[in-house]
């Protein structure tokens, strides 16, 4: 006799077609796999057997969820394929009942509405503990986008599993434990009831099942001494997979442990605090990534995207080789995971914020001054190089502007107000990137080309792609919100207190260094290749000019001050990022942070001194018409921008 459970133990393939309401069950003697083809109406279900009796469902290719009760085949030897009668058959929208001998079988597609009311229903209507935290664990186990995908779902499922095995805990039991083993999940529940012998403040407890990574336990006794004696029950989970826990590519470096205490009591503010040891999985840690003792938030907002699910909150993290102890102040899931070394303390934090804040404030005033100064002498100044200074402090007015806004726009909780803010910095950012980018191949036209240089409306197309590159980039990314949100508010948390502070980026780890990293690393090789052909030609011309001529300190000292302030207008400074890449490197942060931030502020200063050239050159040439015909003009003087050089 074979005692099929359809739903737990059965082993190959379930099929149904539309001819025949009937179900066949074949025994593969190689493999020992029993295969059932089901026909039934016009549907087509398909089970298949995965590992650790994980079993997978397909109603017309999409993932369902399958329920029977137990049925017995009876054969002395099933070599031969043995036919069932199907009988009593219901279908509608997202379920399907029918009878196959005397069990009945009910298929569901893994839909939010059809999964979430099977969840309550076991919730709200409790039958038997064990076989209701199996139901929910096979829903899991079948459904794994509909949880892998939906965020809520998956906190549903952790919220119905934790309830389910506060009912297990309930079952009378004699001894001292008792333990119950699922696919997924072991779990023992102690009775202590006897701590009054106990001469420590702690009392230790076993994990579930026997291996060597099992994760050591002591709990305190002074949490427990109010719980009356008959309900002093202490469950501890241990978790064969930390998926259901995994929402932001999370890195576990142990098996996951949840404790929990009868009745739904929280043992939370522990003055002793309990007690856990942990054995890594893989001992390797990675360079600039360290252990972190952490909790899973079970009652956080998953509303937001910036909920964090991990938290360390009351919890000090202790290593000792492939041992890592944590000992926290609450009971809640636990795991020690992998984090990497990018968190700031909240002190440099906070001067690094009013360093930003202060330069951002300064270079917005005087791009916008810049923007005004163009505006107003529009009509009397047509210089393009002139007309692309003040396209970049266009872009960097929007920047630093945007940025000013970001924490605010964070704080207010409006998931609209911070995807706007956070599109806005990275299109603000993508245009400087861009308008850096035109300046080196203007330069590059003017120093280097020289003849041959005119173009068609040439302001015009290097609007379009200053302009227009970074809006098609960002308009796109805007499009797919509904598929993959990129924008939203992101932590940052202080490497010495765990605080967070929320912010305005953008939310995707790759879509980040797709279009950030990626983008300015093409930049920035451009931008450099020129800036070098120019110190090039510079040290060229100072070596030709200043022969036996008088004054060649005061001109290298200017030629210093214009190689410089190419640096600023090309963006070389924004490269300093790739200095502290992978790790926190504060003086390279202060830096970046000083340079970048006043940037608009120091192209302000450029265009200033570029339109006091200008005047001076004016002036000389109205008062000594006659000396410039007879005197020889200074090849470096006319060409450089710290002698009139990229006017």
């Amino acid at each position: 006799m074979f005692l099929l459970h359809l739903l737990l133990l059965i082993s190959g393939t379930l099929a149904v077609n539309c001819s025949n309401a009937d179900a066949t069950f074949c025994l593969n003697t190689t493999t020992g796999e029993i295969s059932t083809t089901i026909k039934i109406l016009q549907e087509t279900i398909t089970i298949k057997d995965k590992a650790n009796d994980n079993l997978k469902c397909y109603w017309a290719s999409s993932e369902s969820y399958v329920e029977c009760t137990s049925m017995n085949v009876t054969s002395s030897n099933l070599t031969e394929c043995q036919t069932v009668q199907i009988t009593e058959v219901k279908n509608s929208t997202n379920k399907l009942i029918f009878k196959i001998s005397s069990s009945t079988c009910e298929v569901t597609n893994c839909t939010v509405e059809a999964i979430t009311a099977l969840m309550r229903g076991i919730q709200d209507h409790p039958n038997e503990g064990l076989k209701d935290l199996r139901s929910v664990l096979n829903m899991r186990n079948m459904c794994t986008y509909l949880f892998k995908d939906n965020p809520t779902m998956a906190m549903m499922f952790i919220s119905a599993e934790r309830g389910l095995i506060h009912n297990i805990m309930n079952i009378s039991f004699t001894g001292n434990d008792v333990s119950y083993n699922f696919s997924d999940l072991a779990l023992t529940v102690f009775n202590l009831t006897n701590l009054t012998s106990a001469n420590d403040k702690m009392v230790q407890i076993k994990a579930p099942e026997n291996k060597p990574y099992i994760p050591e336990i002591w709990i305190p006794i002074d949490a427990l001494q109010n719980i009356p004696e008959e309900e002093r029950k202490v469950g501890v989970v241990t978790y064969k997979s930390p998926n259901q826990f995994l929402f932001k590519e999370e890195l576990m470096r142990t098996m996951v442990m949840r404790i929990e205490v009868e009745g739904d009591r929280r043992l939370e503010n522990l003055i002793t605090p309990l007690k856990m040891k942990f054995k890594l999985l893989d001992p390797k840690i990675p360079v600039n990534y360290s252990l972190s003792c952490k909790y899973f938030n079970e009652y956080g907002n998953i509303g937001l995207p910036d909920t964090v699910f991990w938290k360390t909150d009351g919890c000090v993290t202790k290593i000792n080789n492939s041992v890592v102890e944590c000992i926290c102040n609450h009971a809640t899931p636990f795991a020690v995971l992998l984090v990497a070394d990018l968190s700031i303390d909240s002190v440099h934090w906070q001067v690094l914020s009013y360093i930003s804040y202060i330069g951002c404030g300064l270079s917005a005033f005087f791009t916008a001054i810049s923007l005004l100064t163009y505006v107003i002498t529009a009509k009397s100044r047509v210089d393009k190089a002139n007309s692309i200074h003040v396209s970049l402090s266009g872009a960097l007015f929007l920047l630093n502007t945007s940025f000013l806004l970001n924490e605010w726009g964070a704080s207010l909780g409006i998931g609209g107000v911070c995807i706007f803010i956070a599109a806005a910095i990275h299109y603000s950012l993508l245009s400087c990137f861009t308008w850096m980018a035109i300046e080196a191949v203007h330069l590059y036209l003017l120093l280097v080309k020289v003849f041959n240089t005119y173009y068609r409306h040439y302001m015009a197309k290097l609007s379009v792609i200053g302009w227009g590159v970074p809006g098609i980039i960002v308009g796109v990314s805007l499009a797919v919100k509904d598929i993959t949100p990129l924008y939203g508010p992101t932590k940052m948390t202080m490497a010495d207190t765990n605080q967070t502070n929320s912010i305005c980026w953008i939310m995707d780890i790759p879509f980040f260094y797709t279009m950030n990293l990626a983008y300015f690393i093409l930049i920035f090789v451009l931008n450099s290749g020129i800036l070098l052909t120019v110190t090039s030609r510079i040290c060229q011309l100072q070596c030709y000019g200043s022969k036996g001529k008088p004054g060649k300190a005061s001109l290298a000292w200017k030629d210093i001050c214009t190689v410089l302030g190419l640096t600023c207008l090309l963006g070389i400074t924004w490269g300093l990022a790739f200095l502290s890449y992978g790790y926190i490197n504060l003086p390279i942060l202060y830096l970046f942070s000083i340079f970048n931030s006043l940037q608009g502020f120091f192209i302000f200063l450029w265009i200033c001194g570029t339109a006091r050239k200008d005047r001076e050159r004016a002036a000389n040439t109205k008062s000594t018409s006659a000396a410039l015909n007879t005197s020889t003009a200074k090849p470096k003087e006319e060409m450089f921008p710290g002698n009139n050089l990229y006017q």
